[in-house]
């Protein structure tokens, strides 16, 4: 399973930027998402600040911009 993150602008609903998760980044994402099963990791979710928070500790990048909302999304 594939996953990036989404941001979308609060305004208008636009997708501004999307971000790949590395897959070897997997493990942790699943950790800090609290993921328990394995189908847990095909939805999408809408991430908290502390989500944010980590995913930018995992990434070694800073994504958050208060003008946005952001989603994680998994595709196949």
């Amino acid at each position: 399973m594939n996953h990036t993150i989404c941001a979308f602008d609060k305004m208008t609903e636009l997708m501004i930027f999307e971000i790949e998760i590395p897959q070897q980044n997997h493990p942790k994402l699943k950790e800090i998402m609290g993921w328990t099963e394995p189908e847990d990791e095909i939805f999408g979710y809408d991430l908290s600040s502390r989500q944010i928070q980590l995913l930018e500790e995992l990434l070694g990048q800073r994504i958050y911009d208060q003008r946005y909302v952001f989603q994680l999304s998994s595709y196949a």
